[in-house]
């Protein structure tokens, strides 16, 4: 274990990089570990990696990567994928430079591909075979829009070699296949330009088709409506992932939706600076809209949510919480951070169609009279309410 570390430190300044062949390494050590039954070791592998995984959330894919090959590696497997649920964009996607915003926070545009190469861990460093079980998992927190990122940049930067066990079932032509996989044999056989490709471009190209099966048959699985407009027309379209049907859809919902707009909500302040920052409308609770951006708490990225919550006394406040994914606003699994009673509220005349909630007298979220609960940290927040904003304003 000494001689692990020792040559990771000694080694390129101590990247990144060096960091994901020595997760790779330590956890093959463990299995070794495991197999000669020396516990002591065993341990002090699984600590090291706990750690460097809290450090470095993307080196969680490599160790996921390399415990589903060996047959001690469950433990290991759980471990990393709890990080990777904890933090899905710090793990899946660390050359990304994510704008929180609500429910469908809008994502900046990526680094240049040259970085996948720099060796970070992240979504590039799994096989195929984990793809589906990591990306589409039921208890992440990733949005639509991360999820749909994590296939693009498998697609550009994996290096993992993909079997014939992990190609979608629906398949391009065998003729088609024959044709990209072999040599042109005869004169009638030629590439456009008349040059006869040579066997690594036949090889690489071979290599990089069968990703793209791999991430347009997962790509199935995503919510189009939960993306926002200028990401399906932009990097969405531009990936060619997605079919032109699947596209024409997508944007057939965006259309009947065209005319509405969302308001904001933006909460400044606040003693916890998590609570922090623009909210963006997004779903109805209580017949009153709600606000939603995206966060990181106790190094968990949820999803922080203002709205109108009516106690088992008949009170009706807002709250800014963190909801649980899966679960109802309102509940005792609320993580409740500020209230204020709905009287402190402003009753917009005119505004319902807008927002919701107008008509029978709930009015707008309250600029003051919040006060702490449980999470939260004096002094208590102030919030602006921005009406009628468009959703990618």
């Amino acid at each position: 274990l000494d001689g692990v570390n020792s040559s990771s430190n000694n080694s390129c300044g101590g990247s990144t990089y060096n960091l994901e062949e020595k997760a790779r390494l330590l956890t093959n050590l463990s299995g070794a570990a495991h197999y000669f039954d020396i516990t002591k070791l065993e341990a002090d592998i699984k600590r090291q990696l706990v750690t460097m995984m809290a450090d470095h959330p993307s080196l969680a894919c490599a160790v996921l990567d390399e415990a589903s090959k060996i047959l001690s590696g469950e433990e290991l497997s759980l471990l990393a994928l709890e990080r990777i649920r904890a933090r899905p964009k710090a793990a899946l996607l660390p050359w990304s430079n994510f704008n929180s915003g609500g429910s469908g926070a809008s994502i900046s545009a990526l680094s240049p591909r040259n970085s996948l190469t720099s060796g970070r861990g992240g979504i590039v460093s799994l096989n195929a075979s984990l793809l589906e079980q990591v990306v589409f998992d039921e208890k992440s927190t990733a949005s639509e829009m991360t999820k749909f990122l994590c296939l693009q940049k498998w697609v550009e930067g994996s290096k993992q070699e993909v079997v014939l066990e992990e190609l979608p079932r629906k398949q391009t032509d065998p003729d088609e296949c024959e044709k990209v996989q072999s040599p042109p044999s005869s004169p009638n056989k030629v590439s456009c330009n008349d040059e006869t490709p040579s066997m690594d471009s036949i090889s690489q190209d071979s290599h990089h088709q069968k990703k793209v099966n791999v991430a347009k048959a997962l790509a199935q699985k995503l919510d189009l409506s939960l993306i926002s407009a200028s990401d399906l027309s932009t990097t969405i379209t531009d990936s060619q992932l997605l079919s032109t049907h699947d596209l024409y859809q997508a944007y057939r919902l965006q259309a009947l939706n065209a005319e509405r707009t969302k308001s904001k909500v933006f909460v400044e302040g606040a003693g916890l600076s998590e609570v922090n920052g623009t909210y963006i409308q997004g779903g109805v609770h209580e017949g009153t809209p709600m606000y939603n951006k995206e966060g990181v708490w106790r190094d968990r990225e949820e999803v922080f949510r203002i709205f109108l919550c009516t106690y088992s006394n008949g009170n009706k406040s807002w709250c800014i919480s963190i909801v649980p994914k899966g679960k109802q606003p309102g509940k005792t699994t609320d993580l409740d951070f500020y209230e204020c009673p709905v009287s402190y509220g402003k009753v917009l005349t005119g505004h319902a169609s807008m927002t919701g909630g107008m008509e029978n007298g709930l009015g707008v979220v309250p600029s003051r009279g919040w006060k702490l609960v449980n999470y939260g940290q004096p002094p208590v927040p102030k919030c602006s309410l921005i009406a009628g904003c468009l959703e990618d304003a």
